[in-house]
């Protein structure tokens, strides 16, 4: 006991009174003594029924086998303490049988009176008077006793001058007539052996507890471990320190928290890292077009530009503020996507039509870079119900890609897929393509493909990202394809019937 208080106290030291370990290993140590206790006193009773059980067995098949010989052998004008051979035989064997069974096995009269025993076997007769017995001759068998054996016989617990002891006793008959009683009683030697037994499990007990302890120890401690990783990751991750990692051991339900645990910590990292990416991008693209329009309205009002140059620089002013309203409006659009407080207006109405409006819009552009349109002859009416302004910039966003990475002299691909219940949109450009590795990147948010080059410098990589979500708002897909290095296809299906998905069912 001292020992297990000294362990108590060396935990406390090292570990939180509160903390889980000590709260798993005292739950697990109080499980532990309360089944030994209970095992313990259900041995000490099993052993203790088995051994009471056993004792009066053998006390009630003697103390038959006496009241047959005597049955055999004795009348009731015998049953008295007279001499004869008969009954010294009696005494004789009441002698063998008490020394055989460790047991007092004796005879009385009616009355209660001891009148055979083991002691008169070996006496000398006195006066045709067997020999006096000392110990026998101050036993009392009370009336309540005796009435129970002229009923039938006990076999129990009794109390027999002043001690209680095992008791089977059983009436003598002689021409059916009760003419006295034979007792077998035992002392109850079951303390003893009972407190042998209890020795030797208690020292077996604590030779497991000690085991017991040793094991919980060490399993509260690997359960607990991983935890207190988590703990000192989830501080780290508190200051914006995403690099910790809980080490990972087995395949248990604490290793797959564990890598849950790592994989949120990666996400946590990349999150972080698109967010500073984000904000040097929204801050250079705000920064930009403001120091231009600064610089030109002041150049404007001070006389640095010259009256007829202000025109042109008054156009740069108007392009870098559209421009400006172009980003803010992508992320209020993003941000209310994100919340599900985006509101959708389904209509019907010709996508092939949209898409034709939408191209011309870019027609400057394409004239400049010499660009090749293909697939415009093989657009044909083709309604859908969406919401007109969202699936606008879907495809809005998606040419203003295809322009941007087209070569000089290239080619844009429009095809459309009419199915029972979908509509599936292709949009191929050649020029740069997209890397195998990057397919399933381009429509993460704040992610730029080929950051080295500078064709998307003034992008954001917010367009690909709203595009997806708009899309899966509308119960659609949209991947892109690459089939070498030099084309890059986007692919997108839309339901025809309106089928909108909640911001929370969006992956």
């Amino acid at each position: 006991m001292q020992a297990f208080k000294k362990a108590y106290n060396v935990l406390n030291d090292k570990y939180n009174k509160n903390s889980i370990f000590i709260k798993y290993f005292t739950l697990f140590a109080i499980i532990l003594l309360v089944v030994l206790t209970i095992l313990g006193s259900a041995l000490t009773i099993l052993v203790n029924m088995y051994i009471q059980t056993d004792n009066t067995r053998l006390l009630e098949e003697n103390a038959r086998h006496i009241t047959e010989l005597i049955e055999q052998t004795l009348i009731g004008q015998d049953m008295n303490e007279n001499y004869s051979i008969e009954k010294q035989l009696i005494c004789n064997s009441l002698e063998i049988t008490s020394n055989s069974i460790h047991a007092d096995v004796f005879v009385a009269d009616v009355e209660g009176n001891i009148i055979l025993c083991k002691e008169k076997a070996n006496g000398m007769p006195f006066m045709s008077q067997l020999p006096s017995c000392a110990l026998h001759s101050e036993f009392s068998i009370n009336d309540a006793l005796l009435q129970k054996i002229y009923e039938g016989g006990y076999t129990g617990k009794a109390t027999i001058n002043g001690e209680s002891c095992y008791v089977s006793a059983s009436p003598v008959y002689s021409n059916g007539d009760i003419i006295g009683s034979v007792f077998a009683t035992s002392q109850s030697h079951v303390d003893g052996l009972v407190y042998a037994v209890l020795r030797i499990f208690i020292i077996s007990a604590l030779a497991c507890l000690a085991i017991g302890f040793f094991c919980i120890w060490q399993l509260t401690k690997s359960f607990v471990k991983p935890l207190r990783q988590m703990s000192v990751a989830a501080q780290k991750f508190a200051i914006g320190d995403f690099s910790y990692r809980v080490k990972v051991k087995g395949e248990n339900e604490l290793a797959e928290l564990g890598r849950a645990f790592n994989d949120m910590a990666d996400s946590l990292d990349e999150i972080e890292s698109s967010r500073r990416n984000f904000v040097s991008n929204v801050s250079h693209e705000l920064r930009t077009p403001m120091t231009s329009i600064g610089g030109f309205i002041d150049g404007i009002l001070d006389g640095t530009i010259p009256p007829e140059k202000t025109d042109y620089y008054l156009k740069i002013v108007s392009d870098e503020v559209k421009r400006l309203t172009r980003l803010v409006v992508t992320m209020l659009n993003m941000s209310k996507i994100e919340s599900g407080s985006f509101e959708m207006k389904p209509r019907n109405y010709d996508i092939s039509d949209q898409i034709i409006h939408i191209l011309l819009t870019f027609e400057q552009k394409i004239d400049s870079k010499n660009i090749e349109i293909r697939g415009l002859e093989d657009l044909k009416p083709t309604y859908i119900v969406a919401d007109i302004d969202m699936i606008y910039q879907v495809i809005y966003n998606i040419f203003d890609n295809a322009v941007k990475f087209t070569n000089d002299g290239g080619y844009i691909d429009v095809r459309m897929l009419d199915f029972e219940k979908e509509i599936e949109v292709h949009i191929k450009n050649s020029g740069i393509g997209i890397q195998s590795e990057e397919l399933s990147k381009v429509f993460q948010r704040f992610y730029k493909v080929d950051k080295s080059r500078s064709l998307d410098a003034k992008g954001a990589g917010l367009g690909l990202y709203i595009v997806k979500m708009m899309v899966e708002m509308h119960s659609g897909k949209i991947w892109a394809q690459s089939e070498d290095e030099n084309t890059a296809e986007f692919v997108f299906r839309l339901p025809k019937t309106y089928n909108p998905v909640y911001k929370k069912e969006i992956k």
